[in-house]
Order: C-alpha cells, then sequence, then structure tokens
C-alpha cells in the first residue's frame, strides 16, 4: 500500500514533514551530502546527471527511467516517473534533498508541483507556470503583458480555422503547433500551400494552432535560473534544429549544439535575460503563479534586436550537453538554492561563472529520425572515444548480454571540449565517427559558422 493509502490524501505530506524535521541535515557520519533525483532518460537528463556526479556535495543520483549511460554512474530506477505515490514513498525513504524534473511532458504533468509538497528543493516549475511552454498562445499573451519583442502572430481554434485565415497572410510565414510537440510543432512554410500541408499534418492539425510571422537573423538558446523575481543567466549556446545540412528538412528535438557562441556572448548573457526573461519572471508572478525552475528562451537576434521565438520550462536539450559543463562551481548547492527559494541570496555570496572552455555536441541519430525511429541495434565503438570526448547517452538501453542498443531517435550525444570551438568541434565529429550503428546519421555541419572563416 502506498503511504497515500497508509495515511489518506494530504497527510502523507505533513508525515514527511516531521520526518525531514527530526533528521539531520547531513543524515548520518557515514552519508554526508545531497541526495539527489532526476525524472527523465534523455542526454539532457544524463547532463544533468553528469554534473551533478562532478559536485563534491552530491552523494548519492537516482534517475527516473534512466537510460544505458546513466545506470554506469547513477541508481537508475525501472519505474514511471509520473507515479506520484510512488515518488512520494522513494523521496521520503531514500532522503532526497534535490530533485529535477527533466522533460516537457512531466513538467507539464505538475510533477514540479507533486514533489515541492514533500518538502524538498525542486527544480522544475509548477504545471501552472510551466504553461508559457505547453501553451504557445498563453506564452504570447504574457509575453504582450511583459513587453518582450517576439514576432506577430494569432492563435486559432483549429486547423480549419487557421487554414481560412491564410487569405489574410503573406509567405514565408510560420505554423505552430499550440500545445508540446518534443520539438517538431514548428513549420516554416515558404509559400501558402506549405503551410496548408502544415496544417494537415501532426501535431497542427490536432488542436489549436499559431500563425506567425517569420524573423531573419542569428538564433541563440539562453537558459536561466529563475526563483521568483530572481533570474540568473546560465552560458549562451546555439543549436541546430533542421535534421540536416544546410538548415534543411524536419524540424527535430535538436541534432547538434555549442557554446559559447558570438551571436551571443558569455558578458552578455545576463543583460539580456534582463530584457527577455525577467520580465515574463514578473509578469508570472503577478498573475500568482511564481516560476521558479529553469526558462529557456528561444531568441533571434533581428535587426531591431533580440526577440523571442519560444520559452521552454526546463533545460534545453541538446542546449544542457554543452552549457552545464561550462557551469563552475558547486553546481548541486546553486540548484538547491534555487529550489529552496533563496537563489538571490546564494548568487550574490557566489556569483556564478562561467569556464572559457568551448563545448560543442554532435548528436547520432537512428534510422528514420525524425519520424518514427528503427530501433534495437547495438552501439558500438563507445570504448574507443577520443580523449576529451564524451558520450552522452540519449535513447539508449541494455540488452539482454548487457550491451547498448538503441531505443528512439537521438540515440547518442558526442560532446567534446577544447580551448576554442574549432577544436572541441574537431574532436565531436571523431567521435562521431568511431561511435556506430545500423542506420546512424548525423549532421556534418554542426558549428560550421562558429568556425568559418571571415
Amino acid at each position: 500500500m502506498s503511504l497515500k493509502g497508509i495515511f489518506g490524501g494530504e497527510a502523507v505530506y505533513k508525515k514527511i514533514w516531521e520526518q525531514r524535521r527530526q533528521r539531520s541535515p547531513r543524515r548520518s557520519a557515514g552519508a554526508p551530502g545531497l541526495n539527489c533525483l532526476i525524472l527523465g532518460g534523455g542526454g539532457r537528463e544524463y547532463a544533468i546527471a553528469w554534473r551533478l556526479a562532478n559536485c563534491s556535495s552530491v552523494t548519492t543520483i537516482d534517475v527516473i527511467p534512466g537510460n544505458a549511460g546513466l545506470s554506469l554512474f547513477t541508481r537508475v530506477l525501472d519505474h514511471r516517473p509520473d507515479d506520484t505515490a510512488w515518488l512520494d514513498e522513494h523521496v521520503l525513504a531514500s532522503f532526497i534533498d534535490l530533485a529535477i524534473v527533466g522533460t516537457d511532458e512531466l513538467v507539464a504533468a505538475g510533477l514540479g508541483d507533486a514533489l515541492r509538497r514533500s518538502g524538498i528543493a525542486v527544480v522544475g516549475p509548477s504545471r501552472e507556470a510551466s504553461k508559457i511552454e505547453w501553451s504557445k498562445t498563453f506564452a504570447k499573451e504574457v509575453m504582450a503583458e511583459a513587453g518582450v519583442p517576439t514576432a506577430r502572430s494569432e492563435s486559432y481554434a483549429d486547423a480549419a480555422s487557421a487554414k481560412d485565415a491564410l487569405l489574410h497572410w503573406d509567405a514565408p510565414l510560420v505554423v505552430k503547433a499550440d500545445g508540446l510537440a518534443l520539438g517538431k510543432g514548428v513549420t516554416i512554410a515558404r509559400s501558402l500551400e506549405d503551410a496548408v500541408q502544415a496544417l494537415a499534418t501532426p501535431p497542427a492539425n490536432s488542436g489549436r494552432v499559431l500563425l506567425e510571422e517569420l524573423l531573419e537573423g542569428e538564433e541563440a538558446s539562453l537558459q536561466a535560473l529563475v526563483d521568483g523575481e530572481t533570474v540568473v543567466a546560465l552560458p549562451p549556446a546555439r543549436d541546430h534544429k533542421r535534421a540536416r545540412d544546410g538548415d534543411t528538412g524536419p524540424n527535430t528535438g535538436g541534432m547538434g549544439a555549442f557554446s559559447p557562441t558570438a551571436v551571443l556572448p558569455d558578458d552578455q548573457a545576463q543583460a539580456v535575460a534582463d530584457e527577455v526573461i525577467a520580465p515574463v519572471a514578473r509578469a508570472l508572478a503577478r498573475r500568482g503563479t511564481p516560476y521558479q525552475g529553469v526558462l529557456y528562451a528561444g531568441l533571434m537576434k533581428t535587426g531591431a534586436g533580440w526577440k523571442v521565438l519560444e520559452y521552454n520550462a526546463r533545460f534545453g536539450d541538446p542546449e544542457a550537453e554543452v552549457t552545464l559543463p561550462r557551469i563552475e562551481g558547486d553546481f548541486a548547492k546553486l540548484l538547491v538554492a534555487m529550489g529552496e527559494g533563496r537563489l538571490a541570496e546564494f548568487v550574490a555570496a557566489e556569483p556564478i561563472r562561467f569556464s572559457k572552455r568551448a563545448y560543442v555536441d554532435v548528436v547520432l541519430c537512428a534510422e528514420n529520425y525524425p519520424g518514427t525511429p528503427k530501433v534495437g541495434m547495438p552501439v558500438e565503438g563507445l570504448d574507443r572515444l577520443p580523449e576529451n570526448v564524451f558520450g552522452f547517452h540519449g535513447a539508449t538501453k541494455r540488452g539482454a548480454d548487457g550491451g547498448v542498443l538503441v531505443n528512439g531517435g537521438r540515440v547518442m550525444h558526442m560532446v567534446a571540449s577544447g580551448d576554442t570551438i574549432a577544436e572541441a568541434r574537431d574532436r565531436a565529429y571523431a567521435g562521431a565517427e568511431r561511435v556506430t550503428f545500423e542506420g546512424k546519421f548525423y549532421r556534418s555541419d554542426i558549428a560550421h559558422q562558429e568556425v568559418a572563416v571571415a
């Protein structure tokens, strides 16, 4: 029987609070430090766990449901990450101090709310605050209220209404599904015929949809830690969304990324966060739904300045893979401070610092991605990676013989470091060549614009 069954309703949370107050903050002499829980099992969650594992304050890391690589240095639990009754029990039994909600689906399902009721530090906004990601219509409303620059758009109840409205739009334009779409809900329509086709295709054909003007310029990704009205910028990055070289093919969850980027230098990150993330944080606080977690802004640098393309209510993927390694100091303590509402106090005493090292991530994908990927093939070569190249697992699982198997679309992230983007890029591609599986493909032009000769 679950704790809820034993104690009944909200009484379980009262019991957890009582037991947490009774225990020593360090639990016992034999087990000092922080116990961490990560919900998710992709490359982003691998990057989070990898970064926490490099913190002296961390004792244990549990991941649900995890992947083949995470099982090498964390405790991977074969359980549903959205089973809140079971999570209540696990948080209490394992003395969890810090929980990070990794994926957009779990954030939108309200896992941040459920975990916070257990009295622990949580990186993940409330369900209502996370609406900034899972409803693009809502995001546009908040941006208008906050005065954040963004593209002109209109929201329609369904694809049929949007199709009728195309008479009042000129191409090129952008078609966006309103809800979560795993990074695949955006179509750049170069003609009205393309827009009609996009509106007839999932996910745009299954709910509210937006039509939006196409912004021209250079893109950047900016993540920030947000604790109410306190906003602390993380290292900027730049990612590649389209499946094929030259930014062609369908949108994906992300084919690669790099950090730092000349488009948004590190020393400008906080100023841009103050311009495009802080006003939204204040607007959400005024609405009675303060944000506590990571807020990601997809940005376009236009001739008129920075404009917001979208917000995500969690770490980016693949941005986390190249930005988290660049955050110096004890990352776990930073996250705990945010989760406990002490972010402003913490960074005043220990300002966040970015490493000068460069990181590049090249994503190795399964055949047919971003469609239904071919899975089950063995992944070879992970034991032959070059120096300064890390194999961050994405969609992998263990086979019956203990080997690594393809288990989804974005299989492996070849994350490499270097003194420069060019050096890190060369190493990442050397790693991409070493790792093999049937049907593997990847883009050959990740970070090319950063290393191109002027």
